[in-house]
């Protein structure tokens, strides 16, 4: 009964409670008509263009253009496209002999016709046919390929993912150009139809857990697919563990080195993040710049890192712990010197501890959200005017202070922002735990 019940509950969340799939809506050989259902679809869509012509080489049929103004290339319409069907002189059996653009599709369906012209493509219905031609001519805004911001390296290349999926593709075929290096291609959400490819090579990767990512990506059944965080949300199976299980990276370079390593990467079309499966503890901690220098440099680098590590997420919960609980391991004059900077505190060390972490984490906060002129500002009004007035006014202890300061910069430590941010979250059940164990 258990199992039933489960089983109804997971089909209704996957069907997306009362929706239901569109009708398919196939084109005949009347034009007229085919112009009214495809009037009907595109109905209030302002950006959607048309335009009406008449091929010559076709015998004089008519035939009608659409396209999203903004997601085309307007020289492929013009020179490729309308240039072509309106020369006279030559003869075609269909639209395919005579443009000289990209891919050229055909399909009968008039919902695939849609989402291909809302997807950058010309589509063509042609007097006397009950199909639609579809040609290739993307041109979407995106920015140019920069170097990325949470990943910079000292020594490396300066190149980062952008949001287009064809352009990150190419930025990892050019560095791994073997023919080993397979790309599946998916498409998830059914409304945005959201492009994502999974890359693997072939004699490296570990083909069941390529089999198994496809599964679990081909089984998503949502609406809207915004980022490859969203991705890696909906294909893993702890999903209440703080800690990433994909390792989320900007950096082409470090993609290509997971691949030929025999990780799976997920490339997500509207995100510069590219994610990488199965990924390890170490894997967060280690950053490419580590292989781009000799071998002793790049030890003591990931030893620092392990140590801070270590340091930032047990520091103030050890303090908390030796000063409630076990002072008497600490040498007498320190114990004098940390109650003489505790005098006139009204606070006891747990309770101090917790509100100055929870301070810091309302800071680092507060100076991501803010404008780029202002969050430098409020970093040092908030870290050094009100934390020398909080210990002026003896709300906090001095120690205390340097303590959490000195775990919030240890924090950044990580490469990786996701397991940045696990580790500072794992400070507050530490610090609970000292205080009452």
């Amino acid at each position: 009964m258990l199992k039933r019940i489960l089983g109804l509950f997971k089909g209704k969340k996957n069907s997306g409670g009362d929706r239901q799939d569109k009708p398919r809506l196939s084109f005949s050989g009347n034009f007229k008509k085919n112009e009214e259902l495809l009037r009907e679809v595109f109905r209030d869509c302002g950006d959607v263009k048309t335009k009406e012509v008449t091929i010559p080489a076709l015998g004089g049929r008519r035939a009608i253009l659409r396209y999203v103004e903004g997601l085309i290339n307007t020289d492929t319409l013009h020179r490729d496209i309308l240039a072509k069907l309106l020369e006279r002189g030559k003869e075609a059996k269909d639209i395919g002999e005579l443009v000289a653009a990209g891919e050229v599709t055909v399909t009968a369906d008039a919902w695939q016709y849609a989402a291909d012209v809302l997807m950058g493509r010309v589509g063509i219905i042609v007097q006397g046919e009950n199909r639609a031609h579809l040609i290739e001519a993307k041109d979407w805004p995106k920015r140019t390929v920069e170097e990325p911001l949470q990943e910079r390296l000292i020594r490396g290349p300066r190149e980062g993912f952008i949001e287009v999926v064809q352009d990150n593709l190419a930025l990892v075929r050019r560095r791994l150009p073997d023919p080993n290096l397979k790309v599946i291609m998916f498409e998830v959400g059914r409304r945005s139809k959201t492009k994502v490819a999974m890359l693997y090579i072939e004699d490296v990767c570990n083909l069941d857990t390529a089999r198994e990512i496809a599964k679990r990506i081909r089984a998503i059944d949502i609406d809207n697919l915004l980022e490859s965080g969203c991705l890696e949300e909906l294909i893993i199976e702890r999903t209440w563990s703080p800690f990433p299980q994909m390792l989320q990276t900007e950096r082409p370079d470090k993609v290509a080195a997971g691949l030929t390593q025999g990780k799976v990467a997920l490339i997500t079309d509207g995100s510069c993040f590219v994610a990488l499966a199965p990924a390890s503890f170490n894997d967060f901690i280690q950053v490419p710049a580590d292989y781009y220098m000799d071998y002793l440099s790049g030890t003591i680098a990931r030893a620092i890192r392990f140590t801070g590590l270590f340091m930032g997420t047990t520091l103030v919960a050890a303090y908390v712990a030796v000063l409630s609980f076990h002072y008497e391991i600490v040498p007498t004059n320190i114990v004098v010197f940390i109650a003489e900077t505790r005098a006139g505190v009204p606070f006891d060390p747990l309770t101090e501890a917790l509100l100055l972490e929870f301070s810091s984490e309302i800071l680092r906060e507060a100076s991501i959200r803010l404008p780029g002129p202002i969050g430098p500002t409020l970093g040092i009004v908030g870290a050094l005017i009100l934390g020398q007035a909080a210990v002026a006014a003896h709300l906090v202890s001095p120690i205390m202070l340097v303590l959490v300061a000195l775990t919030f910069i240890l924090s950044s430590i990580i490469p990786n922002y996701e397991a940045s941010t696990a580790v500072r979250y794992l400070r507050f059940p530490l610090i609970l735990a000292a205080g009452f164990l």
